[in-house]
Order: structure tokens, then sequence, then C-alpha cells
């Protein structure tokens, strides 16, 4: 895939991952001596740039894919735990949530970050775990505090075996019911998604080869 006119016209989607994003591809990669080296070369403030595809930050890829090893060594370089990003206001522990990575989930929750931290439409880390439907990311939020009062019963109910962990059953919960938008763009604005602030990635380079793009929102 080409991207349109503009300075980055010319450039596959890899292309540009590879020129402009190196660390968000190590985190993508997991591959841990090109975090390191870039990591040792690279200013501070890289630790935090958004890419111009999901919007996230090294941390966040690495969240997603799942790579415990570059998390920690990017918390180690002075990247945030909490870091929100600037589109839809999500941190790591949304999109390690999400991703059904409860190692990732529970290191990140040691370290300081914030499990009820809110998203631009209102949404914490278990609302992303039960959106994917990821028991062991609920499971890790519930033991370590997570108000399950935010979690409405149209996600339990919809996403949810009829018991939670740790006892709690969806028809006992109190719950907020939370409005959500019906539509939002894509990174490219070429096509509506149906939930808002994790995008599918895109299918053509950008995801490992064993990943299906299904897997994602």
């Amino acid at each position: 895939m080409s991207l349109g006119a503009g300075p980055e016209a010319g450039f596959s989607s890899e292309e540009l991952l590879t020129l402009r994003f190196p660390l968000h591809r190590a985190c993508r990669d997991g591959d841990l001596p090109a975090l390191c080296a870039l990591l040792q070369s690279s200013p501070r403030s890289d630790l935090a740039a958004e890419d111009s595809f999901y919007g996230w930050t090294p941390i966040h890829w690495a969240a997603h894919f799942g790579k415990l090893e570059c998390l920690m060594q990017l918390v180690r370089a002075g990247a945030s735990v909490n870091a929100s990003t600037t589109r839809f206001a999500q941190t790591p522990a949304h999109i390690a949530a999400f991703g059904g990575h409860p190692q990732c989930l529970n290191w990140l929750i040691q370290v300081g970050a914030n499990i009820n931290k809110q998203d631009y439409v209102g949404e914490t880390p278990i609302h992303k775990a039960a959106r994917s439907g990821s028991m062991d990311s609920i499971s890790a939020l519930v033991a370590h505090g997570a108000q399950i009062e935010f979690l409405s019963v149209t996600y339990m109910s919809a996403c949810l075996p009829q018991q939670l962990s740790h006892g709690i059953n969806i028809n006992t919960v109190s719950c907020r019911c939370l409005k959500k938008p019906e539509k939002c763009q894509w990174p490219d604005s070429s096509r509506p998604c149906t939930y808002p602030g994790l995008p599918r990635m895109c299918p053509v380079s950008l995801e490992p080869p064993e990943l299906s793009p299904e897997s994602f929102l």
C-alpha cells in the first residue's frame, strides 16, 4: 500500500514505519536489540512520539503486541506507563487489556498504571478487556481494584460468560451504561469503524503475518 499525496507519498506503510518510526517498529516486532540501540541514540522526546497511523507512542505499540521486555526497556528509558494518546486519550493499559495481554497488564499495574483511567468515550481498561472477551485481563484488573461499576451490563452480557472472575455475577453488579458514538474514522479517514479508539490494524504490512486483522477493532 502506498500513501497518497503529501511528503509521505510514494512510501508504503511499512517503509514509512521503518523510516519515521523505528522505535514503534522495534516494539511491534519485539526486536529488543534494535530497541535498546535506538533508545541509546534517540532523543527522549521520541518516547512520546505518536505515529501517523494510529496516533500511538512506542509503549502503546509494545502493549498492543504483548512485548513485555520492550515495555520494560521503554519505561526504564523514561516512557510513561500512563501515556495518553492525543486522539483517543488511551493508555498502554487500555491497549494491553484489549489485546488480551495479562502479563503486560500486570506489569504495567505494578509500575503505576492507572487502571481506572477513562478514555475519550469514558471507557476504562476493563471495558477493552470485556470487549475482546479477555477473561485473563479482566481477572488481572479486578484483582488490582478495577472499578466494576464502570462496566455496563451491555458489555458484560454481550462479551462475557455469566460469571466474572472473583465471583462477580453480571446480574448483581451495579452498572452505569455508557453512550458510545456509532461511528468514527479510521486513521486515514477513508472508512468508518464500529468502535472508536481501537481501529483494526492495517491489514497490509503493519502487523506480523501470523496475526489476523479480524483480531482487532
